[in-house]
């Protein structure tokens, strides 16, 4: 029974994290930098100057008590903003990444990996996690898990 409502509530996070991925994507495409910090920011963790300098908001994504995620999206070049979402607790080690087309036309493919940095341990449901987001339509991988 466990393993079953535990693989329920890893299906529900993944159908959740895919949902705002694409959110977050769309804010990529069609807003300006200051205002995808008005739409995306954390109350209270505004970017500082040196990161409205640098073109760069970050923010959480708290998914449950024990997962979260931290994303950081660049404005940096501004045809093609991207944006880098790491997991941590039961999905430390999922990294998703994106980048906008300067074209557009081009579609939008998140990215996801497992990667897990030197000297942590990889959440619990990382590798299920990323093989979810794997198999999810539009979604590319870098390694196969």
């Amino acid at each position: 029974m466990f393993g079953r409502k535990r693989r329920a509530a890893i299906e529900q996070r993944t159908k959740l994290i895919g949902r705002v991925v694409m959110l977050i994507t769309d804010g990529l495409c069609t807003k300006s930098y200051d205002q995808f910090v008005e739409s995306f920011s954390n109350p209270g963790e505004e970017p500082d100057e040196s990161a409205r300098d640098a073109r760069t908001a970050r923010f959480e994504l708290r998914i449950s008590p024990t997962c979260w995620y931290e994303a950081t999206a660049s404005f940096a070049d501004a045809t093609q903003p991207s944006i880098s979402i790491q997991g941590g607790g039961d999905d430390r080690g999922v990294l998703i990444s994106l980048q906008v087309p300067a074209d557009a036309n081009e579609p939008v493919f998140p990215v996801v990996d497992l990667y897990v940095p030197k000297g942590l341990k990889r959440g619990r449901d990382a590798r299920k996690v990323v093989r979810a987001l794997q198999a999810v339509r539009g979604w590319k991988c870098v390694t196969p898990i």
